[in-house]
């Protein structure tokens, strides 16, 4: 890569089993009816298991829109081909850190309910990457650190990454389902805003939602909520919605619409969404532009026969 690297991530890494559910409450009386006969097994259950994690989908859907990226992740010697396979072709470096995977059994309806164990997801800190990524990273302008919630280090990655690299590099963070660990979160979140850790953050509308009740703002609707959340935090600030995409600098916000749809898979959404928002601001899009295109990255994945993020000419096509 002679030009150098446009995005950097990291760090988690899942093997994500999907398991396709017609509807909940007939599953879970089946499950507790073979419970308590004393166990047993449940046939013709569709599944399907996919790379997955945070990072490693923010990464391959960047990639996949022609950004020059760097993903920093880790796994066992096992599963460290599946990851490679997914890069091959694109415009990406894949650095892995020998720490197991995380495991994820994902229940799809018309929302997910994920069952995690974190493995080297779990205490990913600065003091994992050496010298050959601190070199990189220094030249990388935008830094994204991604799944706080499921990283017991996250805080400390992010202050290790703002501290080596300075107020130079874009850090960009989406913490993930954090709402298992609010206390430390509302810690993390008072040192982004008084210690400016973060220069963007992005949340699903349930994360944010959760965060402006932690932070004690009176707010109301996914558009007050983003400028609120970013001018409490002092970052950028993007939401994403099923009904849209709304992004705020804490003065100017701005709100693009999606269509209700039939989705085949949402594990991954907010990932390939967030690779579209980050995408549209490296290619100076105007923010309502660049919601558009976040919009359609992902409504584009949630309907494609196969767990993978769309490329640059399809998502053009779809806005």
């Amino acid at each position: 890569m002679a030009r150098g690297f446009e995005v950097a991530v990291m760090h988690d890494f899942f093997i994500d089993r999907l398991v396709h559910v017609k509807k909940f409450d007939p599953l879970l009386r089946s499950v507790r009816k073979m419970a308590r006969s004393g166990g047993g097994g449940m046939h013709a259950i569709s599944q399907s298991e996919i790379r997955g994690g945070n990072a490693v989908n923010l990464a391959h859907a960047l990639a996949r829109l022609r950004v020059k990226t760097l993903l920093i992740t880790h796994s066992d010697p096992a599963h460290e081909g599946m990851i490679r396979g997914a890069f091959e072709g694109l415009e990406a470096e894949v650095r892995v850190k020998p720490r197991p995977p995380g495991l994820t059994v994902a229940f799809e309806e018309k929302t997910n309910v994920m069952l995690g164990e974190n493995g080297g997801a779990g205490s990913f800190g600065a003091e994992e990457l050496d010298q050959s990524d601190w070199q990189s990273l220094k030249k990388t302008p935008i830094v994204c650190a991604v799944n706080w919630a499921a990283n017991r280090k996250g805080t400390e990655l992010v202050a290790g990454l703002r501290k080596r690299l300075g107020k130079r590099t874009t850090i960009f963070t989406d913490p993930a389902d954090f709402r298992e660990r609010l206390a430390e979160f509302k810690v993390y979140l008072d040192r982004v805003a008084t210690e400016g850790l973060a220069d963007w953050v992005s949340m699903n509308e349930e994360e944010a939602s959760t965060t402006a009740r932690l932070l004690k703002l009176g707010v109301s609707g996914p558009r007050d909520t983003c400028r609120a959340l970013s001018r409490s935090l002092g970052v950028r600030f993007d939401l994403h919605a099923r009904a849209g995409g709304c992004t705020s600098d804490g003065t100017r916000t701005f709100w693009s619409g999606a269509r209700a749809l039939n989705a085949r898979r949402l594990t991954g959404a907010g990932d390939v969404w967030d690779a579209g928002a980050i995408y549209g601001s490296i290619s100076g899009m105007p923010e309502e532009e660049r919601m558009r295109f976040a919009n359609a990255a992902a409504k584009l994945y949630v309907r494609s026969r196969e767990a993978v993020g769309p490329t640059l000419p399809e998502v053009l096509r779809e806005m």
